[in-house]
């Protein structure tokens, strides 16, 4: 009978403490007027936007390998960028080989400052190989390759939760040619800004 009593206390309590209307045409209790004279202060600016990344270079259709004309014509820029999302640029590896190269590390703190300079940003980490091997020892060390560019940047002080991996093996080359020119292209990390 208490818990009754009690039961139907409580709902009479919040009953009463019911939001009390405001009269029309009468400022809310929490705004202060200004004195007779003064204008009222302006409201405070509205944050700075956001500042726009730039535009990948290549489009969802550039995913199909190109022919090797294209490709000769755009080499300079895919030992660069790879299919990274621009300023971020790809990381090569060598032959059979997960293991960061020195001429790789720069590219990998130029990335580290560039997730610090922009915390709204993550990364898809795509571990790409050449066409040797099988396709399933392609997609373990595609993997190999997009975990170890992870740990990287993860020691350089990036977040673990803003950095996915995947691997696509072989199915993805830059190059379609079949030589050592064309495996050092596919032999890479491709940094894709994704929200």
């Amino acid at each position: 009978m208490k818990k009754i009593w009690y039961l139907v206390l409580s709902l009479l309590l919040l009953a009463s403490c019911a939001k009390k209307e405001i009269p029309t045409g009468a400022p809310p209790p929490e705004v202060a007027q200004p004195p007779a004279g003064q204008e009222a202060p302006s409201a405070p600016a509205p944050p700075e936007e956001a500042k726009t990344l730039p535009e990948p270079s290549f489009a969802e259709e550039a995913l199909t390998p190109r022919s090797e004309a294209w490709v000769e014509e755009h080499r300079s820029e895919l030992l660069i960028y790879g299919r990274s999302t621009p300023p971020l640029k790809a990381i090569f590896f060598d032959f059979d080989s997960y293991q960061i190269r020195d001429d790789m590390k720069e590219r990998l703190r130029e990335a580290a400052d560039y997730l610090f300079a922009h915390p709204e940003v993550r990364l898809e980490l795509q571990g790409n190989c050449d066409e040797r091997g099988s396709s399933e020892y392609n997609l373990a060390l595609g993997e190999k390759r997009a975990l170890a560019v992870k740990r990287y940047l993860v020691n350089l002080g990036v977040s673990p939760e803003r950095l996915e991996t995947v691997s696509f093996g072989e199915e993805r080359p830059l190059d379609p040619g079949h030589n050592e020119e064309a495996w050092a292209l596919n032999r890479r990390v491709d940094l894709v800004i994704i929200k």
